[in-house]
């Protein structure tokens, strides 16, 4: 069903998911009843939110209200970025949460091509010489930042790419200046990063401390490389603190984060729905896909306590991307097994528009595409895929978007932020950890301490 805040004078995003229910796609759909009849359950998740909320600082779920307690930090935030605008080239070392957020705002308010005079800014994430070896060629120490992120201090994918880097600006500007152009983000209090920046005197931003990486854009992690690009983040902000007012009580008919993660949830648990599609039809929300996986992955992907058994709790969140999926993954969508849900993103004004050209042989060859323009196109590739997936039985739910700003991308963010931890609470999981994660992690650096230095690498198997 459509929502929106009337308030908000049609900026606010609004919920369409009509097609999720069986009354709009047919038997593979959630019954009405079965939602209602789940209200206990949605009661419950809410009161634990709130509970988790209360403190907007240390509360467990803190990462939720960002959109208020943050506006606290922003002076020492866009300070630190006026003095990071000033150089021709930003390197921000991240890895997941540390990277993907900022990435995902990046390329839908600031792509590369509209801010020709400003600072350019590279994502250093995976391990990769070849990458560093070009960077090193091509970027000059002199005009270089390098901003390094990561909640625990001791990433090791990021350790290692920042120890490289400040070994190349200390070689080229000596120890003291190459101080000059660092800048830390990482816990107030403790780890190998916290402890680096105290001794050497280097720039340094806090990331709360009962926040995690994937939880974490809207604060300094994606807060300082964005306003250093001149991205508005203060409205950005108010968009998260508007959609988690909007997210404060337990009926889903006015709390739109829990009326998806319910929606998901039960499409799992009761109609097998494994697979979650992200389909936005707006080329600037690309990145936000990637954004979307690691925040639904890595928060849902464990064992729910609440079945027996040890059911996986968590749908599998998978990018595809409108209309480019249509010509790679489609079919299989149309001709596969009924075990996916959908969600597509569709933007009514675009704020560009250009109109088709047309010869006479053109509109003899075209004639739907007389007067039309590229939006048209774009909005009618949508509206397609939409209603084939619709017909053949998939569940599917759009949100549109007024416009694509940092009003609307911070109620988006917000939204799925709160959504997540939603669906963890009717898991019965905790959302905030990853603990399979955190085994690779020993174990790579159980493998470096084993593996003799220079060493070439195993056979696979090995």
């Amino acid at each position: 069903m459509p929502k929106s805040n009337p308030s908000a004078a049609g900026h606010d995003l609004i919920l369409d998911t009509r097609a999720m229910y069986a009354d709009g796609v047919g038997e593979q759909g959630i019954d009405r009843a079965r939602l209602a009849a789940f209200a206990p359950e949605l009661r419950r998740a809410q009161e634990a939110l709130v509970a988790g909320t209360r403190d907007a600082l240390d509360g467990e779920f803190a990462c939720l209200t960002l959109g208020e307690s943050m506006s606290g930090e922003l002076a020492g935030i866009e300070a630190a970025a006026a003095a990071l605008s000033g150089f021709k080239n930003i390197l921000l070392i991240g890895i997941g949460g540390s990277s993907l957020g900022a990435k995902a705002i990046r390329h839908a308010l600031k792509p590369e091509h509209e801010t020709p005079d400003g600072p350019h800014l590279t994502f250093v994430e995976n391990v990769d010489a070849y990458h560093l070896e070009h960077l090193f060629k091509v970027l000059d120490p002199g005009t270089t930042a390098v901003v390094c992120v990561s909640k625990s201090g001791g990433t090791i994918e990021t350790v290692v790419q920042y120890l490289i880097l400040r070994d190349w600006l200390t070689r080229a500007l000596g120890e003291r200046a190459a101080r000059g152009h660092q800048w830390i983000v990482t816990d107030p209090r403790q780890g190998w990063l916290r402890r680096l920046a105290g001794r050497d005197g280097i720039a340094s931003l806090p990331v709360p401390p009962t926040v995690g990486g994937r939880y974490s854009v809207l604060t300094a992690v994606g807060l300082l490389p964005l306003a250093a690009l001149g991205v508005d983040v203060a409205t950005l902000l108010r968009g998260a603190a508007d959609m988690a007012a909007r997210c404060r009580g337990a009926d889903v008919a006015a709390n739109p984060a829990l009326e998806l993660a319910a929606l998901h949830y039960l499409l799992h648990t009761g109609r097998d729905k494994r697979i979650a599609v992200m389909m936005p039809y707006v080329n600037r929300l690309r990145l936000f896909g990637d954004w979307y996986c690691q925040l639904w992955a890595e928060s849902l992907g464990k064992w729910d306590r609440n079945q027996p058994g040890r059911r996986p709790a968590g749908s599998l969140p998978v990018r595809a991307m409108g209309a480019i999926d249509q010509h790679s993954q489609l079919q299989m969508y149309l001709e596969s097994a009924h075990d996916k849900m959908f969600t597509f993103i569709n933007l009514r004004h675009w704020g560009a528009e250009i109109g088709i050209p047309l010869t006479a042989d053109d509109r003899t060859a075209f004639p739907f595409l007389e007067g039309k323009t590229l939006n048209d196109v774009i909005h009618a590739e949508f509206r397609a895929t939409r209603q084939v997936i619709t017909d053949v039985g998939h569940p599917n739910m759009t949100i549109e978007l007024p416009v694509l700003d940092a009003y609307t991308l911070g109620q988006l963010i917000e939204l799925y932020q709160h959504a997540t931890v939603y669906a963890g609470l009717l898991y019965g999981i905790n959302p905030l950890d990853q603990p399979s994660v955190e085994t690779g992690k020993r174990l790579t650096i159980r493998y470096l301490s084993e593996t003799p230095a220079g060493t070439a690498a195993p056979r696979a198997g090995s």
